[in-house]
C-alpha cells in the first residue's frame, strides 16, 4: 500500500483512489472535468485549517490595515478604493468565505468587494443603504451558494 494513503484520514483514501493520476485514456475535455472534480472534492473535504493558511493570514493582515486606515473616512468610494481593500478583491474567490465570515460576526462595508468578486448582487433596491439588511442578503446568498453555513 502506498505510504501516502496510509497517513491520510480514511475519508481521503477514497478521494485519493478516485483522483489519482490515471488520466491517460481520457480526452482533453474529460481530463478538464476530472481536474475540476478533484479540485471540488478537495475543497469540500479538506478542513479549512489544512487549506492554504497563507490566504487567511493575508486576508486578516489586509483587513486590519484597511480598517485602521479607513476608520475615520465617510466616503464609501474612498473606503473601497483603499489599496488593502483592493488587494482583498484581488484575492478573488478565496476571499469570499473569509469576507462572509467577517460579515457574520461584524457587519461592515464588504458589499463592493463581494459584488466585484462574484459579479452578483443579492441586495434588493429597497435594502440599499441599510447595512444590516444588505448584510443579511449577502449572508443568505453565501448560505445558498454553499460559501458559508447557517
Amino acid at each position: 500500500m502506498n505510504y501516502a494513503i496510509e497517513v491520510r484520514p480514511r475519508r481521503f483514501n477514497l478521494l485519493y483512489e478516485l483522483f489519482k493520476n490515471n488520466d491517460n485514456a481520457l480526452s482533453n475535455e474529460s481530463q478538464e472535468v476530472h481536474k475540476e472534480s478533484k479540485r471540488f472534492a478537495e475543497h469540500y473535504l479538506m478542513p479549512m485549517s489544512r487549506r492554504n493558511i497563507d490566504c487567511l493570514t493575508k486576508f486578516c493582515d489586509l483587513k486590519n490595515q484597511w480598517e485602521a486606515d479607513t476608520a475615520k473616512l465617510s466616503s464609501i468610494t474612498d473606503i473601497a478604493m483603499h489599496p488593502a481593500y483592493q488587494q482583498i478583491i484581488g484575492m478573488g474567490q478565496d476571499a469570499i468565505p473569509l469576507i462572509l465570515a467577517e460579515m457574520k460576526s461584524r457587519p461592515g462595508h464588504w458589499f463592493w468587494a463581494l459584488k466585484s468578486i462574484t459579479g452578483e448582487d443579492p441586495v434588493l433596491p429597497a435594502q440599499r443603504g441599510r447595512v444590516k439588511e444588505m448584510t443579511k442578503a449577502w449572508l443568505n446568498w453565501g448560505i445558498e451558494q454553499g460559501r458559508i453555513y447557517a
